[in-house]
């Protein structure tokens, strides 16, 4: 499923943990692994030799340390904005995911000074599974493909994010379909006509795991969306939400605001951003 996985991983920042990930990511079929560290364009101490030394040093000590463990591994050492390469290089070597780590809103720093992630999810094309990654003071975080939620609305921008759970079921001990009413369907459809529009939709997506029934829980919620969300995988126990990455603005592949990046900004646990396909 995800046969080439590009990890950012910047060694002195709260990557380190994404390793973790990787034998998971065995199971659903990765094969080859690209590790990039950018090296920030604006900021004159990275660019001496001798962090660049220590840099590509990093890299290739784990290179070897993956290579020993099966995967085919690329290293990529890059100048410039880490949003910008981690896209480019994702889509250049054709990977079918990007990880990258986060310490949460709260300490906002992810892969290095920044919203890197919040910049990455809004320009790439490629699935993006976002972890968070705390230091043991700061307590356990929820992680890994065990237990997944699907948020949907339904839309087209939520079509390969439904897929992606389809082909995750398989994998996971329970799967979570969770579509949140708004307020404004609420009001332009009445309470009763709006639950049961979404009682339908969410009842034919179902169908399409009648094998895995007794895995399957369907939830219907009304609220803000993305609060909501981290609410019900918190209930159920969700260690990963999936969502579309597109919103309904068909200008960009995420405004800022919108419900993706607020369950990203939310989350204590693993999120897996799919983009709606054939978008520029």
């Amino acid at each position: 499923m995800f046969t080439h996985v590009v990890v950012a991983a910047h060694f002195a920042s709260a990557s380190s943990g994404l390793f973790e990930d990787l034998e998971e990511l065995r199971r659903l079929g990765t094969q080859e692994i690209t590790v990039v560290d950018v090296l920030l364009s604006h900021l004159s101490d990275t660019q001496n030799e001798a962090n660049r030394r220590e840099a590509r040093r990093h890299l290739e000590e784990e290179k070897s340390t993956l290579a020993r463990a099966g995967f085919r591994v690329n290293v990529e050492l890059r100048t410039g904005q880490p949003a910008h390469e981690l896209s480019t290089i994702a889509r250049a070597r054709g990977a079918s995911l990007i990880l990258v780590g986060t310490r949460g809103e709260g300490h906002f720093r992810e892969f290095f000074r920044g919203s890197t992630v919040l910049q990455l999810i809004r320009k790439t094309q490629t699935p993006t599974l976002v972890e968070p990654v705390l230091e043991p003071t700061h307590g356990l975080t929820v992680r890994g493909f065990r237990s997944v939620l699907l948020g949907t609305d339904f839309s087209s921008s939520c079509f390969e994010a439904e897929r992606h759970a389809a082909e995750l079921v398989a994998y996971c001990e329970k799967l979570v379909l969770c579509h949140v009413l708004e307020d404004d369907a609420v009001e332009a459809l009445g309470e009763e006509a709006a639950r049961s529009d979404a009682e339908q939709r969410l009842g034919a997506l179902a169908e399409q795991f009648v094998n895995e029934r007794d895995r399957v829980v369907t939830r219907i919620e009304r609220g803000n969306p993305s609060r909501r969300l981290n609410e019900v995988a918190e209930e159920e126990g969700s260690t990963m939400l999936i969502v579309g990455k597109r919103g309904r603005s068909p200008i960009r592949e995420l405004m800022l605001g919108s419900t993706a990046e607020k369950v990203v900004r939310r989350a204590n646990r693993s999120v897996l951003l799919v983009p709606r396909m054939g978008l520029i």
